[in-house]
């Protein structure tokens, strides 16, 4: 009884079927505010970054999106609206989903937090901690066959400075994130961003995307 009550609950929450007039309407209306959609998730992405993924955000927007526009009122701009509808979803989605609060090293390093993680700077039981086990990521081809080349060099030399030095020494020179963080006098994240951001450069110029 209680499996059927609840298959008739979710029958009655599903929007009805669109003709085909209809569908023809929600699919102008998705690809003329498609733009709109991307262009909120990725503003909510550039303000929470490094918190949330840029797709996930994106993914709901559009999904939000497909689901608003058979709402549309006919005769009324469907801009104002859609734009409220893609909002809330990814409210909603950043409310259920994604953990926005920051808690202290303390706080995790204690283990009793019910979101908490173990530090990458923690040891446990004379274990070496995680962040000098983290080793710099394998190249990939495109770069390692360039590596001891001239137009590597010369990519690298157009990297800004703190990405430059930061490939220069964890991958050319293969130091950990711990040991290239103690030279540059700064935490080993930012290396690793910085890291991640001359690679991804580096892979678009040498694929022949810059």
């Amino acid at each position: 009884m209680a499996s059927t009550a609840s298959s008739l609950c979710r029958r009655k929450q599903q929007p009805p079927a669109l003709s085909r007039s209809g569908l023809k309407a929600r699919d102008a209306l998705v690809l003329d505010h498609l733009p709109l959609a991307d262009a909120i998730a990725l503003a909510t992405a550039r303000r929470l970054f490094p918190l949330v993924e840029r797709e996930d955000l994106i993914q709901v927007a559009r999904e939000a999106l497909v689901r608003s526009a058979p709402r549309c009122r006919a005769g009324e701009p469907a801009g104002p609206y859609l734009r409220r509808c893609i909002t809330g979803a990814l409210q909603h989605h950043l409310r259920d989903r994604v953990r926005l609060v920051r808690i202290s090293r303390r706080e995790h390093e204690k283990g009793t937090y019910p979101l908490g993680h173990i530090s990458l700077d923690a040891t446990a039981n004379g274990e070496p901690c995680l962040l000098d086990e983290l080793a710099a990521p394998e190249a990939e081809p495109a770069i390692s066959e360039a590596v001891n080349g001239l137009a590597l060099e010369q990519l690298v030399e157009q990297l800004p400075a703190a990405q430059a030095t930061a490939l220069r020494l964890t991958v050319l020179e293969g130091l950990s994130l711990r040991a290239a963080a103690a030279q540059l006098q700064i935490s080993p994240m930012a290396v690793q961003r910085a890291q991640k951001k001359a690679l991804a450069t580096l892979r678009q110029q040498l694929g022949g995307g810059g």
